[in-house]
């Protein structure tokens, strides 16, 4: 049996463990390239969870449940990095965030990833640069697997919700890292919305590095405003 802690620095809304950073640390304990993480609960901070048998429980409290999946997504045409800079210097989220401390995405965090995306010109996809620094959990060379998780998790959000609200919470994630996302190097995030049903959206997200495709993942939101 394994044991999952998601630390207070890792939050997503107040309170509770970024969605995406907690899915990559239960997803480690899933032998598959791609896995599926269903949020069930908000996922607590500085406590011992324990694994069993693909499902995250706190005591009798089931918090998430994972499983070997497949992802067939097709990666939109990559911006520049040029164009995705001016994308992201647009990011409406950057004054009018839903969860401003959010490891993730939050604007004012100077030891998180700050995925703040923005809309491309003439295109349906958002966009921004993403260069990890040795600030964030890493091996020496790249960042660990449920960073990768997370920074495909935050940008999913941002064209579902452009003007930074309703706010949305991640309920299922399906993602699959394919390459390492390497210290001190650009990378194209990409993140574009797959469709709404009532409460429910849907969306993917991609990081794209010098050599291709580092990562890529489906989401489904559920709006909470």
């Amino acid at each position: 049996m394994s044991t999952v802690r998601v630390a207070a620095r890792f939050n997503g809304p107040p309170g509770s463990g970024n969605g995406g950073y907690s899915a990559g640390l239960l997803a480690a304990c899933v032998d598959a390239r791609t896995v599926s993480v269903r949020l069930r609960k908000p996922i607590p901070l500085d406590r011992d969870m324990q694994v069993r048998d693909g499902d995250l429980v706190d005591g009798e409290n089931l918090i998430a449940s994972a499983e070997p999946a497949a992802l067939d997504l097709e990666v939109p045409a990559v911006p520049t990095l040029d164009e995705a800079r001016e994308a992201a210097a647009k990011v409406p989220w950057r004054d009018r965030h839903p969860f401003p401390t959010c490891f993730g995405c939050g604007p004012g965090r100077d030891d998180g990833i700050a995925a703040l995306l923005g809309p491309l010109d003439g295109r349906q996809e958002w966009a921004g640069v993403w260069r990890p620094s040795d600030a964030l959990p890493n091996d020496g060379a790249a960042v660990l697997p449920e960073i990768v998780w997370a920074a495909l998790d935050c940008p999913s959000a941002q064209p579902v919700a452009p003007d930074g609200g309703p706010a949305f919470v991640l309920g299922t994630f399906v993602a699959q890292v394919e390459q390492p996302v390497a210290l001190g190097v650009d990378h194209v995030l990409l993140a574009w919305e797959l469709g709404r049903e009532g409460r429910k959206a849907y969306s993917a997200s991609a990081i794209i590095g010098p050599h291709g495709v580092c990562g890529r993942a489906r989401a489904v939101w559920v709006s909470v405003g």
